[in-house]
């Protein structure tokens, strides 16, 4: 099927060897084990079939591994200890998304006049600022960003982002790579010429290349101690396709993981304007749109906050996907689009449209709630989230959940 994310994008993975022919292609794979550990004798066996390990995620029992053997795959499906293996996928930002931000606007250290000027959705979450006077973070509460990486040279970004790490191979534990990662970072905690909803808030990065390197940042951020995990990316998946139910499996043991250290979860709902309420979808004329039933991984997930995207009044961007919501928060959209930090070698600061904007405002919020109430468990947080949010009823409730998110009234 074709893959879609939230805000990124799923491409298939291939890697080709050098010299002047061309070398047996190579496929990674996401092997998922029957046990959530990883069977060292099984990894040995692969070994000897000419198979790399590339990447283990131990804590899930979820391995990667690259192998041009034709027979891999048909191996693995027969061993007993295989619960499930497919072809990984890789993700790689979005090109067209962002609007830098012209000359006279480029990055420096100063106040935050850009955040008076243009930052709209950073004040409707945060009732024009005034959350900040109630509690506006500290470092003892952290944010994931598993993204593409985050520019830790960006002066409204580096007072409260702590540490970086990398789960791309070959790569620096700071890099990063677009601007994905680095706008998600300032909806959360910028604190400069624009401001995020939780200024004084710790993020920290987690750089993803392909599936199984966001289960090892979602895995990793648990284990470091991680409050809220940001997942601006995602994809579909049907049932009844082996490799989507693969992904799904390895998503659900992480994602359980993740809750039994107590790391709240948001997730990016998709922008391709699909009710994820119906599992089926039909056109008249057209029958059935896809080979359902759908889910959407992570947000179907239990205990993954699904968030879609409103716009400047209040109604929901036409991207948006909707249906399985359980909050939302702006995002933006053709009339006023969700303006923050971009990689200071393209100017600073720029806007993107996206749920991948809207679901760093409910990180940002869920980790403010913690901050200022730490003894509270991640589902009181959520919970209280739900609670004091604007909307959810009606119709609004299939597009906004609960309603929009408002930080304002979840700390007071």
């Amino acid at each position: 099927m074709k893959k879609f994310l939230m805000g990124m994008t799923l491409t298939g993975l291939l890697a080709f060897g050098g010299g002047n022919a061309l070398a047996a292609e190579k496929t990674d794979y996401i092997v998922t084990f029957s046990g959530e550990e990883v069977p060292q004798g099984l990894v040995e066996e692969m070994k000897s079939l000419d198979v790399e390990i590339v990447q283990q995620v131990p804590q899930i029992g979820v391995i990667n591994v690259s192998t041009s053997n034709p027979d891999f795959e048909a191996w693995a499906k027969s061993q007993s200890g295989i619960a499930a293996v497919a072809e990984d996928v890789e993700i790689r930002s979005p090109q067209l998304e962002v609007e830098a931000a012209p000359e006279s606007l480029r990055a420096e250290v100063g106040t935050a006049d850009l955040y008076e000027q243009y930052q709209w959705d950073i004040k409707r979450v945060t009732n024009n600022g005034k959350s900040w006077a109630l509690h506006s973070g500290n470092h003892d509460v952290v944010v994931a960003i598993i993204d593409g990486g985050v520019d830790y040279t960006h002066p409204d970004l580096q007072k409260n982002l702590l540490y970086s790490k990398s789960f791309v191979p070959g790569t620096a534990q700071n890099s990063f790579n677009g601007d994905h990662g680095t706008h998600v970072a300032g909806a959360i905690a910028a604190n400069g010429r624009v401001m995020g909803v939780g200024p004084e808030l710790g993020i920290a990065s987690y750089r993803v290349s392909n599936w199984t390197s966001i289960l090892a940042g979602v895995t990793t951020a648990a284990d470091d101690g991680v409050d809220v995990a940001n997942l601006s990316l995602g994809t579909y998946s049907f049932k009844n396709n082996e490799q989507e139910r693969t992904l799904h499996l390895a998503a659900s043991r992480a994602v359980r993981y993740a809750k039994s250290k107590d790391m709240i979860i948001v997730g990016a709902n998709g922008n391709d304007a699909i009710d994820l309420g119906k599992k089926m979808a039909t056109k008249p004329g057209e029958g059935a749109q896809w080979e359902g039933p759908l889910f959407d991984t992570f947000t179907d997930i239990p205990w993954v906050i699904s968030v879609s995207s409103s716009t400047i009044r209040d109604g929901l961007a036409s991207y948006s996907n909707y249906g399985n919501v359980e909050l939302a928060a702006p995002g933006g959209d053709s009339e006023a689009r969700a303006y923050n930090t971009i990689r200071v070698s393209r100017g600073g600061y720029g806007t993107m449209n996206g749920t991948s904007m809207a679901a760093p405002k409910v990180a940002a919020a869920a980790a403010l709630v913690k901050a200022q109430n730490p003894e509270l468990k991640g589902s009181q947080i959520i919970t209280l989230l739900q609670q004091t949010a604007d909307g959810g009823t009606g119709k609004s409730r299939q597009y906004f959940g609960h309603g929009i998110v408002n930080v304002y009234k979840a700390l007071q």
